[in-house]
């Protein structure tokens, strides 16, 4: 029997992921049974089996990889099936097109796309069906592998009321709650704390949650030292998460428990270095691309105005450090102390006229690929802003200063909701926040489309 569903969802992941190799060894047989054995297909393979065997050994590492980047729903506890097969399928394609690229450089280029395919198509079905079974076997409320476990509150507040209606949904047995001698009359009472013992005795309890403040210490190391006399599981719900405004999550240093009231999944290093390195990739192949349209629009610039082809400008980035941003000049030469301080509006008499087309079209961010090269800016996050204006927002509007703990963007979150130029800071702010909190990779890639394609980034392009 397994006990202690807090940890069923890392077994069912670990489980998917071991099942998912054996999945991926099984369709590799099946395609190539398919595609070279079967007699479906008349061409032979072009290349040995152990030249296709070089797939499987680069794919399993590398869907495994992908897997973990987009797998972060799962580890903060999301079981939904949907999300679940998007991963799938999105760490399959991923694993694949980054074979097939090392295949190219290897110039191993007579390799069968049909069996690609198959293969691609059998592993995403298989994994998908191996998941069900998974979930029908450890989820299932009538499933006899995990034991219905009974569990007792202590205390009785909005948290423990939530709790227990998860705990619910999750298959366990609410026992119900003890209380302080006032409560005694609310719903679900069965007792009071100084009764514990009693209750304990009278009832086979497997887990015991504590939601007290703080502050009663005495009731705390009593109940404690009851579910340690009888063997019983412990958990503490510490009040203190009510000054916690947004997701949590607990680290460990040598053993001591430190708690990120914000977390990102930016603040995990591998999140990190996928990211720069898609924003390494990326502005280096856009800068030279783009080459003949800079040399076009700085020609522009220069005939129909007077000053620099570039404009550059102070702004506050990553950690709130100051960075110079880099534009195509799309307005008359002003006052530096005037430009520093002076918000951009519509039908603003300060552009000039190939200004207005280069703003209208946000072709004037382009020259920001440099600052995404060197590291100043990333292709996606929160837009910079003045140092002028962000001292004044940080005293205005309610955690403004959080959108500085990414790199900021060409692109954004709001942006591709029409949140840019002259519109309300506190919804921009909103929108900042949650992506810095639900980030992933795909979501950037997202939102690289949507600006591209979509017509909201061009709103308010004044």
């Amino acid at each position: 029997m397994m006990g202690n569903m807090h940890n069923l969802l890392r077994v069912y992941a670990k489980v998917a992921k071991t099942i998912d190799v054996a999945v991926i060894l099984f369709s590799f047989a099946l395609s190539w049974f398919i595609k070279f054995s079967s007699g479906l297909f008349n061409k032979p393979a072009s290349l040995d089996l152990q030249t296709y065997l070089l797939i499987v050994a680069l794919h399993i590492p590398l869907y495994l990889f992908f897997l973990k980047v987009f797998e972060k729903e799962s580890k903060r506890g999301n079981l939904d099936l949907f999300s679940d097969i998007t991963r799938i399928l999105q760490s399959n394609i991923f694993a694949l097109l980054i074979v097939v690229m090392i295949f190219y450089t290897l110039k191993l280029i007579d390799f069968s796309r049909i069996f690609l395919f198959i293969f691609l198509v059998l592993n995403f079905l298989m994994s998908v069906l191996q998941r069900l079974i998974l979930r029908k076997i450890l989820f299932s409320p009538k499933s006899k592998i995990i034991s219905k476990e009974k569990v007792l509150f202590v205390g009785q507040n909005e948290i423990s009321k939530t709790l227990s209606q998860i705990f619910e949904k999750n298959n366990y047995h609410i026992i119900g709650f003890v209380v302080n001698e006032s409560d005694l009359k609310n719903d679900g009472v069965i007792g009071k704390i100084e009764d514990l013992e009693c209750i304990v005795s009278n009832n086979h309890v497997d887990e015991i949650i504590i939601v007290l403040p703080l502050n009663q210490e005495r009731e705390i190391n009593y109940i404690v030292d009851i579910c340690e006399k009888y063997g019983i599981r412990t958990y503490l719900v510490p009040d203190y998460f009510k000054f916690i405004p947004s997701k949590a999550e607990i680290e460990k240093i040598e053993g001591i428990p430190l708690i990120n009231i914000r977390y990102s999944p930016l603040d995990e290093w591998t999140n990190r270095f996928i990211k720069r390195s898609f924003d390494i990739a990326v502005s280096l192949i856009g800068l030279i691309l783009c080459l003949p349209l800079f040399v076009i629009i700085a020609t522009l610039i220069k005939l129909t105005s007077e000053g620099p082809v570039f404009f550059t400008q102070e702004r506050v980035g990553y950690n709130r450090r100051i960075f110079r941003m880099h534009k195509f000049r799309t307005m008359y030469v002003q006052d530096p102390n005037e430009e520093k301080v002076k918000w951009t509006t519509k039908d603003d008499p300060r552009r000039t006229p190939i200004g207005r087309i280069l703003r209208k079209l946000s072709l004037d961010e382009l020259p920001q690929l440099w600052d995404v090269l060197v590291g100043n800016m990333s292709l996606v996050g929160p837009r910079p802003e003045r140092p002028y204006f962000v001292e004044k927002f940080k005293e205005e509007i309610p955690k403004y200063m959080i959108k500085h703990r990414v790199r900021p963007g060409i692109t954004g979150w709001a942006q591709i909701h029409g949140l840019r130029g002259d519109t309300s800071i506190e919804e921009r702010i909103k929108y900042d926040i949650w992506y810095i909190e639900n980030w992933s990779f795909w979501l950037d890639i997202k939102i690289i489309l949507a600006t591209i394609f979509g017509g909201k980034f061009m709103e308010n392009a004044y």
